[in-house]
């Protein structure tokens, strides 16, 4: 039995044509099939070579570093580190992906060695690991949080357990299905409308108009520190008008289409809340991202609003309904609270993971 670690080049251009591509396009099938396998079969989760290129070729705020295992000449895992450029320079995402029928062989172990490598020669000294599981049955990992688990016999949570990682928060993944839900989005905004006096709603598709930007910037480095993060090691983040521009072009260049929106304070022009979604095909799930209410702007519904605004714009883009996917902390009710009434419910769990190499966590 043989194994072999390598960093994968990322192409020059997409679908260039070269060993480059192949590879790396390989990869991407790799990753798309360990997904598939923890969902039951559901291939919807899947990525398109198009949007890994489209992530991996944009690399300003981040350094992504992609690696391959090989067991006996055939590529079998996939690793992951992402790497910030800007802030929590100590800090690294992992991710280590082995097909079903190629574990338990030191693959996955020899791909994590190698990603040691990396974060040695980056000075990282604290890694976290984002895992999905659907809802098991036997025993389970309970959160620290003292709000949700994991599966303990899940080959992912043996693997990061094995290596020193602890379990630090568990989210909730939900899933709205927009169809079933119309009727109770536009009940939900006729109720909070009248909370919402001396707010206006906006909403689009695609880049950001150039006047929001610097003010969606700000938003988004409050959104940095706001969320819960339990256990997890975290800086805020310095952003700017431009890394807003280039989190839409990464989006473009993955042919995705972001919807957003906002509440504006009227008597000021002030942005203070904002929502996100992303949107692939009609075909595939639509991702929640960011939603954000600014604290001294809280208690009026515009959580509520912004969130209904942009279903119900989806709905126009989307007419014969979608599947509409978040994440939210376990111990974060009050946003629970808004989805919940959305529609959304209950759909997997994701454990958020941390290592402090050579320290105690």
């Amino acid at each position: 039995m043989t194994i072999e670690v390598r960093e994968l080049a990322v192409p020059a251009a997409y679908d260039d044509g070269t060993e480059e591509w192949a590879t790396f396009a390989e990869m991407i099938g790799v990753r798309n099939a360990v997904i598939a396998d923890r969902w039951d079969g559901d291939t919807t989760h899947a990525i398109t070579p198009r949007e890994a290129f489209g992530t991996a070729s944009s690399q300003v705020d981040e350094r992504l570093v992609y690696l391959g295992g090989w067991l006996d000449g055939r590529l079998v895992a996939r690793g992951y580190v992402e790497l910030s450029r800007r802030e929590a320079l100590h800090i690294a995402g992992v991710d280590v992906l082995v097909l079903p029928d190629a574990r338990r062989r030191g693959v996955g172990t020899a791909v994590w060695r190698a990603i040691e490598g990396i974060l040695d020669a980056d000075g990282r000294t604290t890694v976290q690991a984002w895992v999905d599981h659907r809802p098991a049955d036997g025993p389970v990992l309970e959160a620290p949080t003292g709000f949700g688990s994991v599966p303990l016999d899940a080959p992912e949570v043996r693997f990061l357990a094995g290596l020193g990682f602890h379990l630090e928060q568990v989210e909730r993944m939900s899933e709205l299905r927009l169809g079933d839900a119309i009727e109770q989005l536009e009940r939900l905004r006729a109720d909070a409308l009248p909370h919402a006096r001396g707010y206006a709603i906006r909403t689009w598709t695609g880049r950001t108009p150039p006047e929001l930007l610097e003010q969606l910037a700000v938003l988004h480095q409050r959104m940095s520190t706001d969320a819960p993060a339990a256990g997890l090691d975290h800086e805020e983040e310095a952003w700017d008008a431009g890394r807003v521009e280039r989190i839409e072009e990464i989006e473009e260049r993955r042919g995705r289409d972001m919807l957003r929106a906002v509440a504006i304070h009227e008597a000021t022009g002030q942005l203070v809340a904002f929502t996100t979604l992303v949107v692939a095909s009609p075909d595939r799930p639509v991702y929640q991202h960011d939603t954000l209410v600014h604290g001294e702007h809280r208690g009026r519904r515009l959580g509520m609003l912004v969130k209904v605004a942009n279903l119900l714009a989806l709905a126009e883009r989307v007419p014969h309904g979608a599947r509409v996917m978040t994440w939210n902390a376990e111990e974060n009710r009050p946003m629970l609270g808004v989805n919940e009434s959305l529609g959304f419910r209950a759909i997997g769990y994701g454990g958020a993971w941390q290592l402090v190499r050579g320290g105690t966590p």
